[in-house]
């Protein structure tokens, strides 16, 4: 069954185009490190602007799994060298309730080809690498989640680069819907905007720095 949700979201990418970029996580290298941002479309094609560092996505029910493709990841030509791409999960999933986020049971698992990982209950825990090269990527986890309940989740992710001259990313949070009552989605961004980005201690697990958002419709 998720060989067969993996088929179905490499046709949306390619049905498309150009604008399944959009609400991608950006990736640049910026003094020897790697720096998220988000995805536009110029003249000469896709570019990534610096700086942000949550992404939002919906998730959606499919043969009885609660599944996401998006955020994508993005480099143009010419950023990485041949190496891989790595994640590992910077803490556990977050939930929210309606008023801030807190501990949950839930987890997510992502996927990519045979490559799984599954977030932790507690601490941080390994992910996988893929390959990427200079010839620029659009690559796409896909994430589900596990034994799922409707609501809105953060989670944190800490990309890196198998290059020992690239040091990896400042903590990159995803903030998924599932199914969720109206307007909690953004309830909880406005949440990571106005609470957690000036107090970053009231999520002490999670650290968030400064961050911007920018949600994919």
């Amino acid at each position: 069954m998720r060989a067969s949700i993996i088929g179905l979201s490499a046709l949306a990418i390619i049905a498309g185009g150009v604008s399944a970029h959009e609400g991608d996580i950006g990736l640049v290298i910026i003094d020897g490190r790697i720096v998220t941002g988000i995805v536009e479309d110029g003249p000469g094609g896709e570019f990534v602007i610096p700086g942000q560092r949550v992404f939002a996505a919906e998730m959606f029910e499919f043969g009885g799994l609660i599944y996401a493709d998006e955020p994508g990841l993005f480099a143009q030509a010419g950023v990485f060298p041949d190496s891989e791409l790595g994640f590992n999960f910077a803490s556990p999933v977050q939930r929210w309730n309606g008023t801030t986020f807190e501990g949950t049971t839930q987890t997510f698992t992502l996927e990519f080809g045979p490559l799984s990982a599954t977030s932790p209950l507690a601490g941080s825990a390994p992910g996988f690498g893929i390959g990427v090269g200079p010839a620029g990527f659009d690559e796409h986890y896909d994430f589900f989640l596990n034994d799922p309940e409707p609501g809105v989740y953060l989670l944190a992710l800490d990309l890196f680069s198998s290059d020992p001259s690239i040091r990896g990313a400042r903590t990159t949070y995803l903030v998924f819907d599932y199914d969720a009552a109206p307007g909690q989605h953004d309830a909880a961004i406005h949440y990571v905007e106005d609470v957690i980005i000036p107090s970053p201690g009231s999520l002490a697990l999670l650290g968030l720095g400064t961050l911007a958002i920018r949600r994919r419709r």
